[in-house]
């Protein structure tokens, strides 16, 4: 018997009954959350009020007036502070904007799932998205989680989306890698792996290869109008280029210094009086001479690094710590921790059946070089070479609850198979 779990085969996204209740399901959870659970910025979350804050009332992106700063990307910000400026400096409007792009992160990736591997994964991949804890606590947390998943999986879709021109989405898709490399500058390769996704599933063919070079220089084209004013201010601010952020040395220096746990860490007081494009240059230099003294305690902490990637999920308690506390008391955010944590080791495992029904399905090329799957493993490769905490495997949410729908849909198979052979009649 076939305990393989079956599905339409990939096409496109059908709205069905049941992809609307998920997602009336995904707006209903969010919206008792954010009625519940007051916005309280913590953290990222304080600064990122601070720069839309400054930016409002003094026109600069900066903690205060007088000292505009490069090192965070100003994405997020632009967000906040739009909405700031239109609707007043009031959360609401921050955590309705926050509910819909995780509308549009369960849209999208649905619209995915079925491109790549069929309704009901499409189905599915939404259900896990709607259902995430995590996910459900972050519209009431000013962060820039939301928006670049969001992006960087809408640029995807337009990527691979079919019944536009090939010139028409690739410069779509770079247009929306710009704005996501505004919120974080991991978008700025995305073009190289889509492409390369693409070109490596299809065996190489000569023609998609040279289809998706054309791609990537049309999306580059896009993306570098998009960027281009921000990287004129840091020049106007700095007197040397400076792409988008001052803080790509000092995340390597980071992860890479005498004591770091791979995790974040302050940046040393000596270098305090250097401009941030200075001490992100000599920062990023130490930890460029760490790594090449001692290459295996390199590669061991980047192991470390990647078991802090993957092995804890706290941070939607953590961020809205103030405000749990505040409704519900001190002893709910332990309980909520350990409800994240539990719900993040399930959906691990029914990862590693997905990836496992997908190497048997459809064999080891197609599975670990789908754009779904290059691009996880190109956040991961990032965070085991600099900084990792455990917040960053939320950059490819959607493509980790799309490889979980296929281990649900595996876990039905068998269930289907268990099921026939218990009520199948004993030999006499």
């Amino acid at each position: 018997m076939n305990n393989r779990p079956t599905d339409a085969g990939p096409g496109e996204l059908q709205w069905t009954r049941s992809l609307w209740l998920v997602t009336f399901l995904a707006l209903s959870l969010r919206l008792i959350w954010a009625w519940w659970v007051p916005v309280i910025p913590s953290s990222d979350g304080e600064a990122y009020d601070a720069f839309a804050r400054t930016l409002v009332l003094h026109g600069t992106f900066g903690w205060e007036a007088d000292h505009p700063t490069s090192f965070w990307p100003p994405g997020t910000t632009f967000l906040h502070a739009s909405l700031f400026a239109l609707f007043g400096i009031r959360y609401e409007p921050i955590v309705a904007m926050n509910i819909a792009l995780s509308l549009g992160i369960i849209w999208v990736t649905a619209r995915l799932a079925a491109r790549f591997w069929g309704q009901n994964v499409a189905v599915l991949s939404a259900l896990v998205l709607a259902a995430w804890p995590t996910l459900v606590m972050y519209p009431t947390i000013l962060a820039s989680e939301l928006p670049f998943l969001f992006l960087t999986l809408l640029a995807l879709d337009l990527w691979t989306v079919p019944g536009l021109g090939r010139t028409t989405r690739a410069l779509l898709a770079g247009l929306v890698l710009g704005f996501a490399a505004l919120v974080r500058p991991q978008a700025l390769l995305l073009p190289l792996v889509y492409a390369g996704g693409l070109v490596l599933t299809s065996r190489m063919e000569r023609a998609v290869l040279l289809e998706q070079i054309r791609c990537v220089v049309l999306a580059g084209v896009a993306m570098a109008v998009v960027v281009a004013p921000w990287t004129w201010r840091n020049h106007q601010l700095y007197g040397e280029p400076m792409l988008i952020s001052s803080n790509g040395g000092i995340t390597l220096w980071m992860g890479n210094t005498p004591g770091t746990d791979g995790r974040y860490m302050s940046t040393p007081k000596k270098y305090s009086h250097l401009p941030e494009n200075e001490r992100a240059r000599v920062l990023g230099q130490e930890a460029r001479a760490y790594i090449l003294q001692d290459p295996a305690a390199f590669a061991a902490r980047a192991v470390k690094k990647l078991l802090i990637l993957y092995t804890n999920e706290s941070v939607g308690v953590g961020w809205n710590s103030p405000g749990i506390r505040e409704v519900f008391g001190e002893a709910w955010e332990s309980r909520l921790k350990r409800l994240t944590q539990a719900t993040w080791g399930l959906i691990c495992l029914l990862v590693v059946v997905g990836v496992w029904s997908s190497l048997r399905r459809t064999g080891a090329v197609s599975t670990l070089f789908s754009p779904i799957t290059l691009s996880i493993l190109y956040f991961t490769a990032i965070h085991m070479v600099v900084v990792s905490q455990e917040r960053y495997h939320l950059a490819f949410a959607g493509q980790w609850a799309i490889l979980a729908a296929l281990g649900l849909l595996q876990l039905a198979a068998w269930r289907q198979v268990w099921s026939a052979a218990a009520t199948r009649p004993s030999p006499q």
